[in-house]
C-alpha cells in the first residue's frame, strides 16, 4: 500500500497509543491537567483515565482493526481529536496559558497557538484516515501491512523521531519566566523589591493580582490582610498595576506593578483576581489560579503544605 495512505492512521495509532498509556502512568496530575484546560468542575482522575482508556482503544482499533472495525476507529478518532481541538480552543478563549500535561510526563504543552495547532494537525490526520477508511476498507491489519512494506516502515521510524525531536521542544518557557520575574514591584512602604530575588533568598512568593471593583478581589485583599499577614518562609504579595484604572487605593497593602507588564509577561490572564506561586529556585508552581475559587484554592493548598511542614 502506497506510504501516504498509511502513514496518516500510523502516526495517528502512535500519537494516541503513547497519550493513553502517558496520561495513564500519571494520573496524580489528573486535577492540574483538568484546571489547565479549564474543566476544574469535572472529576479529575475518573474523565482523565476515561479519555486516555478511549484513546488506547482508538489506538488498538487502528492498529489490528479490518474493515468495519478500522472505519469505526477512524470514525471515534476524529471524533476524539475535534473534541481535543474544542477544548484546546476553549481554554485559550478562557486565557488559560497553564501546562497542559496532556502527554503525562512525556511531553509538555503550554495551553496557547502551539497546542491549538498539534490538535488541528491531529484532526487533519484522522480526516485523512476516515478517508482512506471509505475509499478502501483494509482486508489486513495496519500492523501487518506496515512490517510488509519496508519503504513504509522506514519512513514511519523518519516521521517519529521528528515528531519527538519537536515535542520535546514545547517545554515550559523557563527563560520568558525568569525574565519576567525579574521585574520590580513597588512595595506598600515605598520600597522596590524584585520577587525573584526574593524567592532565590528562600522566601517563595505567592503573588495574588488584584484590582479594585471586584467583590472576590475585595475579599482577597481582607483575607491577605487578616489570615496571611504571616506565613513563615514564604511572603505573600498582593499585586495592582500602574495604568489600570481599577487599581486599589494606595492605602491599602497592595504592590504596585512598576511596568505595569508584570502579570503579562508572567502568562497571567487578564481575569482577577488570579494567582501563582514562585518557589525558592525561582520558577514559577504551574497551573495559574484564575477567578476567586482558583486563588482561593491556591492559598488554601499553601497554607496547607505549611500546616504540615511544621507537623513534619
Amino acid at each position: 500500500m502506497p506510504v501516504l495512505t498509511t502513514l496518516p492512521p500510523l502516526l495517528l495509532l502512535v500519537v494516541l497509543g503513547v497519550s493513553g498509556v502517558s496520561k495513564l502512568l500519571d494520573l496524580d496530575s489528573a486535577a492540574t491537567t483538568m484546571r489547565a484546560l479549564r474543566l476544574g468542575a469535572l472529576p479529575a482522575r475518573p474523565t482523565v483515565a476515561a479519555v486516555a482508556s478511549v484513546e488506547l482503544a482508538v489506538a488498538l482499533g487502528l492498529a489490528f482493526g479490518t474493515r468495519e472495525l478500522f472505519s469505526g476507529a477512524a470514525v471515534a478518532s476524529l471524533v476524539v481529536t475535534l473534541a481535543f481541538l474544542a477544548v484546546a480552543v476553549r481554554a485559550q478563549q478562557q486565557h488559560s496559558t497553564d501546562e497542559c500535561g496532556c502527554f503525562g510526563r512525556v511531553a509538555s504543552t503550554r495551553v496557547g497557538p502551539w497546542m491549538t495547532a498539534r490538535n488541528v494537525a491531529l484532526a487533519v490526520l484522522a480526516s485523512a484516515t476516515l478517508a482512506g477508511a471509505i475509499i478502501d476498507p483494509p482486508s489486513n491489519a495496519l500492523l501487518t501491512r506496515t512490517l510488509s512494506d519496508p519503504l513504509t516502515a522506514v519512513s514511519l521510524v523518519i516521521v517519529v523521531a521528528a515528531i519527538a525531536v519537536i515535542g520535546a521542544s514545547f517545554g515550559p518557557d523557563s527563560a520568558t519566566a525568569t525574565s519576567a520575574a525579574e521585574l520590580p514591584l513597588l512595595t506598600p512602604d515605598g520600597t522596590v523589591v524584585v520577587p525573584r530575588q526574593r524567592a532565590l533568598r528562600g522566601r517563595a512568593q505567592l503573588l495574588l493580582f488584584v484590582r479594585r471593583g471586584c467583590a472576590p478581589c475585595e475579599a482577597l485583599i481582607e483575607r491577605a490582610t487578616t489570615d496571611l499577614a504571616e506565613l513563615d518562609t514564604i511572603d505573600v504579595r498582593l499585586i495592582g498595576a500602574v495604568g489600570d484604572d481599577h487599581r486599589p487605593a494606595t492605602d491599602e497593602p497592595v504592590h504596585t506593578d512598576l511596568s505595569g507588564t508584570f502579570a503579562e509577561s508572567l502568562g497571567v490572564p487578564p481575569e482577577r483576581p488570579a494567582g501563582i506561586l514562585l518557589t525558592t529556585s525561582g520558577d514559577r508552581l504551574l497551573p495559574f489560579a484564575v477567578g476567586a475559587d482558583e486563588t482561593n484554592l491556591l492559598i488554601d493548598t499553601v497554607v496547607a503544605a505549611l500546616a504540615e511542614q511544621k507537623l513534619d
